[in-house]
């Protein structure tokens, strides 16, 4: 199979695949709609080079230019669909929209050779609608990275009816090269990780709005009493509030299962659009990547029947 990606959407997540896909030999032709993402990428996807030249790559010279030279960013969805056609995958790192992203598969998909293989980054969002939308269900499948993916070693791989064992044993050979875990999920909402995961992040947000805990002991209670490497606030800024937001709701909306409706509070900061690291506040305030403190939210808490937390 020829190393040639093309990768569509540049936040976080996408820059986060690029760089490791980079590492892993492949040409990337990258797009996104959007003018700022494209103006950052290089600043950023270098950062994530940097990270791995420092962490993986010690005595190699010149990595990093080496390895983004065989990045190309393309400024214009012809000009990507374009490059896409020369791929032998296509991978979706758009944000978790299911009309979205049907909309998107449906129209980049089909002009694509019949023998591309398809990727959806989707953390939570039905595969099989999904592989429908893209008019090639065999050749479609979940690869959900976990964050960030340069650094995370384990990919969620999704499988649905109409997928083909080729295309699945493909996709878990690449992955593997890439120096990746993977392990195979069922596609039912929230897959394996994030139908752990949610309901017990939104749990301790209730907890924190209820007033039982706060950040940090929150945080320090997970890790030094059941070995978590961060803690769930950390963790959730490290995430994106945004994200975690929209993952829990739309495990609400394909289950109606009162564990995943977001609380109050969570929505609040994310009307807010204080989403954790990326804007440099969450439940902690950020300088880059390092945590200034958590912050206090006894102002935001539930203290009688009058409180009314999504009030700007």
């Amino acid at each position: 199979m020829e190393k040639k990606i093309a990768v569509i959407g540049l936040g976080k997540m996408g820059v986060d695949w690029v760089a490791n896909l980079l590492e892993g030999g492949f040409e990337v032709y990258g797009f996104d709609a959007s003018a700022q993402s494209r103006e950052t990428v290089e600043q950023r996807l270098k950062k994530g080079l940097g990270w791995i030249a420092k962490k993986r790559k010690a005595g190699e010279e010149n990595f990093v230019e080496s390895a983004y030279s065989r990045f190309h960013l393309l400024d214009s969805e012809e000009a990507f669909l374009e490059k896409a056609k020369s791929a032998s995958i296509f991978l979706e790192v758009v944000y978790e929209d299911l009309k979205l992203k049907c909309q998107l598969f449906e129209r980049f998909i089909p002009p694509l050779p019949s023998e591309v293989i398809v990727w959806t980054n989707t953390s939570s969002l039905s595969i099989a609608t999904m592989a429908e939308a893209s008019g090639r269900p065999e050749k479609f499948l979940g690869t959900h990275g976990m964050n960030p993916v340069y650094q995370m070693p384990g990919v969620e791989v999704v499988v649905h009816e109409k997928l083909s064992d080729s295309t699945l044993q493909q996709t878990l050979k690449i992955l593997e090269e890439l120096g990746k875990i993977t392990f195979v999920a069922a596609d039912v909402p929230g897959f394996w990780v994030n139908k752990q995961l949610i309901p017990f992040m939104l749990e301790a947000v209730r907890a924190l709005e209820r007033g039982e805990i706060r950040v940090e002991d929150g945080d320090v209670g997970l890790k030094t009493c059941l070995g978590h490497p961060q803690g769930v606030f950390k963790l959730a800024d490290f995430i994106g509030i945004d994200t975690f937001y929209r993952v829990a709701v739309a495990m609400y909306l394909a289950t109606q299962d009162p564990r995943y409706y977001p609380p109050a509070l969570l929505a609040r900061l994310f009307q807010r659009e204080e989403w954790g690291v990326k804007t440099s506040k969450g439940f902690y305030e950020w300088d880059g990547f390092k945590p200034k403190g958590p912050r206090d939210f006894k102002d935001f808490q539930f203290q009688d029947a009058s409180t009314v937390l999504l009030v700007p």
